[in-house]
Parts: structure tokens; C-alpha cells; sequence
């Protein structure tokens, strides 16, 4: 059972388990989110926090790295990046000795699957080039991030290039929402059903949408139903 308000040491009011119908950013991990979280009852404030920041467990561990326990920490060094999305570590974080990763990017599901239709499995590097960037690894030589790559071979995406994405289409305002339905988050691509840059065709393109919004719903970390469904017309 969820605990529906909790007194957390980053804020001092009481915070309230809610759900935000527009983009937010966490103010424990400086992340993006939507959806599920945890939100200060003031009304005055506009603070928030993941409900995985909020709750955090003070250790973990995760099956990338079976050799390793990771530690809460509520800031790491400047120069620390996320071992999953290679972004830069504001805020919350979880640190072993050699890694570091963001809350949220820690409790990635492994599995995602839609509506058995299309199924991606999180990898602890790319198989193959990300759809989005085109290369095997985040940064060449440095950093490889984790990527979601489907069981047919075809999709294969860092989990830092879909949150890039994510973060620029909520700047855009490219969010698909629908005032009041929970459901409403879209992911806009710049691609769309007449064509791509890539010169895929339409159906490479809407299976290219689906599989980023399962994506997006993971990385947010909202209870959300994926609306590619009616995207590809099933």
C-alpha cells in the first residue's frame, strides 16, 4: 500500500502523494516527471518530487551490477554522471564505488511490454545504433548508457536519448495532454505518417512512436497507459 502523505527532509511541509497532469521537475534528482508524485500541500509551493525520490530506499542494488550496492546520497559531485542516461547528477542520486545513477533510472522496469504488440528489454549498453543519435554509445569511449532494444531486433534506444527527447518536447510544448485525461501524454517525434528524415515509411514511423512511449512512460515514472495504440490504429 502507498503512503499518501510523508514529512521528507529536502522540504519543510508536508507532502502529499498526487498526480501532476502537466511535465514537472523533481526537486530531489532535478529530473523531469509526470504523473505519480509526491507534492507539498501548501499551496504556495511548487515543490515536487518523484514518488522513487520520495520514498527512496537509504540502499540498493540493481542486476547490471551484481557485485555492487549503491548508497542514497542527496547530492554527488559536479562532475558525476548517470551510468544509465549519461546526464549530468544534480541532485538525489545512487552511488556504489565506481557508479552513479539517478533514482528514477535505477528503478527503470527491465521489461516493457505493449499490449504484447512490442516488447523492449533494457540493456546495459546498445546492440546496435540508437534510432535516435544513431551510435552505439552516449558519448564515444566514455560513457556506452543503457538502452531499451526490442525482442525482434529492429528498436533499439538509449534511455538518454529518449529523455533528451522528452526534455525538449516539454521545452516545445510537444506534450499531447488533454485537460483532466490521465492518459493524454503523447510523445511527439519529429517524425510523422507522410514521411521521415530517415526515409522510413509510415509504418516504420508508428511503430518507431509506439516504442517511445512506452519509453516515456517509463522514464517519467507515471501510471500511464501508452496512447500509441490508436496511433497505429490496433
Amino acid at each position: 500500500m502507498k503512503i499518501t502523505e510523508i514529512e521528507h527532509f529536502s522540504h519543510f511541509h508536508k507532502l502529499e502523494l498526487n498526480y501532476s497532469l502537466t511535465p514537472y521537475r523533481c526537486d530531489g534528482c532535478k529530473e523531469l516527471g509526470f504523473g505519480s508524485c509526491y507534492q507539498c500541500k501548501e499551496e504556495e509551493c511548487d515543490f515536487h518530487l518523484h514518488e522513487k525520490c520520495a520514498v527512496a530506499d537509504p540502499c540498493a542494488s540493481h542486476s547490471f551490477f551484481k557485485k555492487s550496492s549503491f548508497k542514497f546520497l542527496e547530492k554527488g559531485k559536479h562532475s558525476e554522471y548517470c551510468v544509465a542516461c549519461g546526464k549530468n547528477v544534480q541532485g538525489f542520486m545512487y552511488k556504489s564505488k565506481k557508479e552513479c545513477v539517478h533514482p528514477c533510472c535505477l528503478k527503470l522496469p527491465s521489461t516493457l511490454n505493449g499490449d504484447g504488440k512490442l516488447t523492449l528489454n533494457l540493456k546495459e549498453k546498445a546492440l546496435s545504433k540508437c534510432l535516435i543519435c544513431q551510435h552505439k554509445e552516449i558519448s564515444k569511449g566514455k560513457l556506452k548508457g543503457w538502452a531499451y532494444v526490442s525482442t525482434c531486433g529492429k528498436h533499439c534506444y538509449h534511455v538518454g536519448c529518449a529523455n533528451h527527447m522528452n526534455y525538449e518536447n516539454w521545452k516545445m510544448g510537444y506534450f499531447n495532454q488533454h485537460s483532466g485525461d490521465r492518459n493524454s501524454l503523447g510523445f511527439i517525434t519529429e517524425e510523422n505518417e507522410e514521411s521521415s528524415s530517415a526515409g522510413r515509411n509510415q509504418s516504420e514511423g508508428r511503430w518507431m512512436r509506439y516504442a517511445l512511449d512506452l519509453i516515456l512512460t517509463a522514464i517519467l515514472g507515471g501510471a500511464l497507459e501508452s496512447a500509441a495504440s490508436s496511433v497505429l490504429g490496433l
